[in-house]
Parts: structure tokens; C-alpha cells; sequence
């Protein structure tokens, strides 16, 4: 639906693509693993690892990532969509700026291009490899 309306719109269209997303997540809670293949040796027979960041292959990875997404554009001035919190929109009087969200993916998208702009710069500055296409 949003991609119609921006070209119905004539609205701009970028996607952006956030390169290990998931590790870039912050956990809520104290996980703990053994030592991975390969650093068996490093670790004292016996003990465990604390991990500190999300990892691949955690369950928690993917809502830590939404979360610390989620929280990063709120804090921008962004409201949530009730019906579909992959939603995200930023009205002003000059119009408006419309997120979507699909796992690392990004689309962004509306008829405010100063603040488009500011978006997708304060996007890359809170994360690291982020990819930015004009579509």
C-alpha cells in the first residue's frame, strides 16, 4: 500500500539496508552460552560466557534490533501505527515522512524531503553500515 501511494504521490522513495542489524540490538535480559567453536581454549574449563550485545542465532536478536530501531525513531518525533507497528510517520506542516520497516530493511517515503533528508542522515549516524538507495 505504501509503495502505490508514493507513486500514485510522486512521493521520493528510498530503501535502506542496515548490515548486521542484529548485532546492533541491546538485550533486556542476562544471556548466557558456552564458548564458541574455536575459543574453547580461551575460556576456563567449566565456565560460561555472559554474552553482552545480540547475537545471529539468539531468539532475543530480532525484537532487540526492532526495539532498539523502534525507540531510535520515536525518539525522533515518529508515532507508531497502531494497526501496523512496522509503521512509522512524522507529520509536520511542510507534510509528511513515512517509514516502513521489513526485518534490517528500511523504506522511507513522503512528501517532506528536508525531513527525509534529516532521516536518513540521523539513521546512519546511529548505525553502523547502513545502505541507502534512491528507488
Amino acid at each position: 500500500v505504501i509503495l502505490s501511494l508514493a507513486v500514485n504521490l510522486e512521493w521520493e522513495l528510498w530503501q535502506m539496508d542496515v548490515k548486521n542489524a542484529f548485532l546492533q540490538g541491546e538485550l533486556e535480559e542476562e544471556v548466557y552460552m558456552t564458548p564458541p567453536p574455536g575459543l574453547e581454549d580461551k575460556v576456563t574449563p567449566g565456565k560460561i560466557l555472559r554474552l553482552r550485545k545480540a547475537i545471529y542465532g539468539l531468539k532475543q536478536s530480532p525484537r532487540a534490533w526492532y526495539q532498539k530501531l523502534s525507540l531510535t525513531l520515536l525518539d525522533r518525533g515518529f508515532n507508531r501505527s497502531e494497526a501496523d507497528h512496522t509503521l512509522f510517520t512524522l507529520k509536520s506542516q511542510a507534510g509528511i515522512v513515512v517509514i516502513l520497516i521489513y526485518v534490517d530493511d528500511i523504506i522511507i517515503s513522503g512528501n517532506d524531503k528536508v525531513r527525509i533528508q534529516a532521516t536518513k542522515e540521523y539513521l546512519k549516524s546511529m548505525f553502523q553500515r547502513v545502505l541507502e538507495i534512491y528507488v
